[in-house]
């Protein structure tokens, strides 16, 4: 019985006709498998089962992610404070921007959490061999962060990860540059697997990126052969004919800040027509779709093989222009951040998840407060026409004089009705509400920069409450740290250390250099190869609460020098450097000015003079109430009596003699 209901299943949902192949590349296997892109060797068929695939995967994860497109526009909105123009009422126009501020100190907050550091990754060496690497390594992936203007990049994954709860950010090697390149996408135009769940990246089939570009560009960018081999595809003859779900426009164009690229006026030049004398019109951006998957053997026809990754793009959604082997291994260039992550939930939670039902609260109330003032200045009038001049209140003339009929009494013609002001608790109403958000978002008006608004608080307890805040915004960017950047930061270091030719040069200060390094500088420049960098190294997670480094707080360099007086470790370090390190923490970079030349040294005070003859002989004179108080302790002995019990020791020691 059972093993007739288990062929009846079969028999019911196995296609007669599906044969488990999706395109056949056996023919092509070798070349795949040389990292060659294939696909101008495709013929009409393949290029057509591939292109019907790869808009199912599209069409199945548009269907899924479409469906916070609606909230994306409200954060949007909520975040540039914007309008729709066809609101006509001026009520309308009113929108709560501290929803923005709270926005943007968290993106702040972040920021400095996870980018605030000089190098601004920590790398460690998980061997006693890759301790060295690392060091180099952290400078190297600094140094390219900064060419590449990485910094921007990973303040829009943030700004991504606070908006949307959504930010996919994709990590290509340019091979021209010998660079790691971070490349942010509108999370409406990256589809991925809505099969696994939020963070579980490694089980993902596909993850596929819509681009729009011009063919200049994509032929410029020397990873599409094929438009080399076929010239007349830099001609597109009519409009994509399928139409996949994705490539409609779904951004918001708030103050014509976002332009669809592929509309038909976009690429229009001004004048141009049948009947003009222009002679070149630009067309629209094409359609770019390029999808990272993963197949088994047997879907290609190669059934030797169990598993393959591949990267394909398509063109105007017809046309297959790269076809290759994922040339960064086994896993998909992409990392995925999320301010709240829920590995329960298919996609994670942004701040404006949380905010925007109170932020329509309360510009519900805004509006319905300036709804009520323009009620009170354009109140009803009622006139009786038997005793006043009508059109002399519809049309003012310039000395506002309203005449009376002969006989007639303006105080009984016009009534002037009053509106009661109902929304007086509304601004109060809009301050709870806008504490509520801080709550919930921990940005407080401590971690904004604001005074507290609340009363006179005390310095300890502004502190106090500052640090629990940092503590929560803390939980989160040490989350994003491991789930985030420890990923990206990976995928960066695996690139470097696999480039087939990669030296250079990285500038290290002398008084911030590792010891570990101090044999390979020469004239403060540390100079590398790619063997060099070689070793078994990860990313350091970081801790999260600010302040980021001991080191730049002053407090941490004065108790420094504190345990050292107490502790008599002033013989074996230079309290010197400590002190400066301190005063430089505090601000003052340029100390060296104030320092003493060798030449003035020779000119110096009696004062200046006697208190460096004092510490050059290690003595220190305080002053004669701390002596007397000492003394009075028992922690000092007088000298008199110093020298009676030396004299005693020496009367005895001769009796015995």
């Amino acid at each position: 019985m059972k093993n007739a209901g288990l062929s009846q299943w079969y028999a019911q949902d196995t296609p007669p006709t599906h044969d488990g192949v999706i395109v056949d590349l056996s023919e092509h296997v070798e070349r795949l498998l040389d990292y060659q892109d294939i696909s101008h060797l495709l013929t009409e068929e393949q290029e057509r089962r591939l292109v019907s695939w790869l808009k199912a995967a599209h069409e199945m994860s548009y269907s899924a992610i479409s469906r916070r497109y609606d909230h994306w526009r409200e954060a949007d909105r909520a975040h540039d404070v914007y309008v729709p123009p066809d609101a006509t009422s001026f009520r309308e126009k009113a929108v709560i921007p501290d929803t923005r501020a709270i926005a943007d100190t968290t993106i702040t907050y972040l920021m400095a959490a996870l980018a605030g550091r000089n190098p601004m990754f920590q790398l460690e060496g998980l061997n006693r061999t890759s301790r060295k690497p690392a060091l180099i390594l952290e400078r190297v992936l600094h140094q390219q962060l900064r060419r590449t203007a990485g910094e921007a990049r990973l303040a829009q994954l943030l700004l991504d990860s606070v908006r949307y709860g959504y930010a996919p950010t994709k990590l290509i090697w340019h091979p021209k540059t010998n660079q790691n390149h971070i490349v942010n996408f509108d999370p409406r135009r990256v589809f991925p697997d809505p099969r696994v769940s939020f963070g579980d990246w490694t089980s993902m089939q596909f993850i596929q990126f819509t681009d729009f570009s011009s063919f200049s560009a994509l032929r410029r960018s020397g990873l599409y052969p094929k438009l080399d081999h076929f010239p007349q595809l830099a001609y597109r003859s009519a409009p994509p004919k399928i139409g996949w779900s994705g490539h409609r426009w779904h951004q918001e164009a708030g103050r014509g800040h976002s332009i669809d690229p592929t509309s038909s006026d976009t690429g229009m030049a001004s004048g141009a027509g049948s009947n003009s004398a222009e002679l070149f019109t630009l067309g629209p951006a094409r359609v770019v779709d390029e999808t990272w998957l993963t197949l088994a053997g047997h879907e290609i026809g190669v059934p030797q093989i169990r598993q393959i990754y591949l990267v394909a793009t398509v063109l105007d959604e017809d046309t297959i222009i790269r076809l290759s082997l994922n040339p960064y291994g086994q896993q998909f260039p992409v990392v995925t951040g999320a301010l709240h992550q829920d590995l329960h939930k298919t996609f994670g939670q942004g701040l404006y998840d949380l905010l925007l039902p109170m932020h329509d609260i309360a510009t519900y109330l805004m509006r319905a407060r300036i709804d009520n003032i323009s009620a009170a200045l354009n109140n009803l009038i009622f006139a009786d026409p038997s005793q006043i001049m009508i059109p002399d209140l519809i049309d003012r003339n310039p000395w506002g004089v309203v005449r009376t009929l002969p006989g007639g009494n303006p105080r009984e013609g016009v009534f002037i009705a009053q509106v009661p002001d109902v929304t007086r608790g509304h601004l109060q109403d809009i301050q709870a509400l806008s504490e509520l958000k801080q709550r919930v978002s921990a940005a407080s008006d401590a971690q904004q920069g604001m005074p507290t608004s609340d009363g006179i608080r005390t310095a300890t307890e502004i502190q106090r409450l500052t640090q629990l805040g940092s503590q929560r915004l803390g939980v989160l960017s040490r989350v994003m740290s491991a789930t985030t950047i420890r990923p990206l930061v990976r995928m960066m270091v695996t690139n470097i250390q696999d480039a087939l030719s990669y030296d250079g040069s990285i500038r290290i200060e002398d008084d911030n250099t590792p010891n570990p390094l101090a044999s390979s500088i020469q004239d403060g420049y540390l100079d590398f190869d790619v063997s060099a960098l070689q070793g078994d190294i990860d990313y350091l997670v970081i801790d999260g609460t600010l302040p980021l480094e001991p080191t730049r707080n002053a407090e941490t360099w004065m108790n420094m020098l504190q345990i050292a007086n107490q502790t008599g470790l002033n013989m074996e370090y230079d309290l010197g450097q400590m002190a400066e390190e301190a005063i430089r923490a505090m601000g003052v970079s340029d100390l060296d000015r104030f320092r003493i030349s060798p030449e003035r040294q020779q000119q110096l005070s009696p004062q200046q003079q006697l208190s460096m003859m004092e510490r050059a002989r290690g003595a220190s004179v305080q002053p004669q109430e701390q002596v007397m108080s000492e003394v009075e302790k028992g922690n000092l002995v007088p000298m008199r009596a110093v020298d009676g019990r030396r004299g005693a020791q020496t009367a005895g020691g001769s009796n015995r003699k």
